[in-house]
């Protein structure tokens, strides 16, 4: 009887170890939500405002609105604002400078309230666009 006991207890405190841990790690982890886009050709629009973000009927085609917090690309950035940079590891231009650098891993790893990920294709395999948007 003791020995079941003894191995009751043990089994407890392992799950206690578990919980505690798990909790840990999703503690350290960043919350989004990705949307993925199927047309490479679509406009891309703010779920929040409306706004074209992306319109391509316009020759400057990125428009980013008071809710958009990146425009990249696989390849590299095409707008960032100030208050997503600032909670990035590193910043836009030593990212350019890394030959290993991996957007969307940047993109994601950056801790930023309520972040919604638009991705669409870029029409190149494996390439993508990557726009962020918050309401914070």
């Amino acid at each position: 009887m003791l020995f079941l006991t003894s191995i009751l207890a043990s089994y407890r405190s392992f799950n206690y170890f578990l919980l505690h841990y798990n909790f840990s790690l999703l503690s350290n982890f960043m919350p989004y939500q990705l949307i993925e886009l199927n047309d490479a050709s679509a406009n891309i629009e703010c779920p929040f405002c409306k706004q074209a973000i992306i319109d391509w009927a316009q020759e400057q085609y990125i428009q980013p609105c008071e809710h958009t917090l990146f425009i990249a690309m696989d390849l590299g950035f095409e707008f960032i604002a100030d208050r997503f940079e600032e909670g990035m590891n590193q910043n836009v231009d030593e990212l350019h400078e890394d030959p290993n650098m991996n957007v969307f891993e940047v993109l994601t790893t950056t801790s930023y309230e309520n972040l919604i990920i638009l991705k669409s294709d870029l029409g190149v395999e494996n390439l993508f666009r990557y726009v962020g948007v918050s309401d914070r």
